[in-house]
């Protein structure tokens, strides 16, 4: 795995200039999102965007969401539109979601657990803290037993 310094390339800046205010107003709604605070939403979005920026450094890795960040992505997702142009801006192209990584036989199962590992060690190579660490102060979603799990998703 080749390494990939974010300073070296603006590989993170334009992602942060997306605006997922409408991610973030949904998902603080109790009755149509997840009832999360404006700091947890915005600990989520910055999560969300190192996500982000990992896919988009490493398009041939499985960069793999915990659980705070595949609820924001889901999110960003069903505004078809709005993923759509933020993809493009992105990655210039539509990157698509297979919510069934992991699934498919203790072989891909194991690929899961294998590919939630390298975004582990990608994540502390580039933002220089363990994946979960911000998520974990977000007090709506569920504790370490599952947040620091990969979720099926890529």
């Amino acid at each position: 795995m080749e390494e990939i310094l974010f300073t070296e390339k603006p590989v993170i800046d334009d992602i942060k200039r997306i605006d997922f205010t409408m991610v973030k107003l949904k998902l603080g709604d109790a009755d149509e999102g997840q009832g999360w605070t404006e700091e947890e939403c915005e600990i989520a979005e910055e999560e969300y965007i190192k996500f982000l920026a990992l896919k988009r450094a490493y398009p041939e890795t499985d960069i793999v969401p915990n659980k705070i960040v595949d609820i924001f992505w889901h999110q960003h997702i069903l505004d078809t539109r709005k993923y759509a142009e933020d993809c493009d801006t992105i990655f210039g192209y539509f990157v698509h979601h297979y919510p069934y990584f992991g699934m498919n036989g203790p072989t891909d199962a194991q690929n899961l657990v294998d590919a939630f590992e390298e975004t582990k060690q990608l994540y502390r190579l580039h933002f220089k803290t363990d994946y979960a660490s911000q998520s974990s102060k977000c007090k709506s979603t569920p504790r370490c037993r599952t947040q620091c799990k990969p979720m099926k998703c890529r």
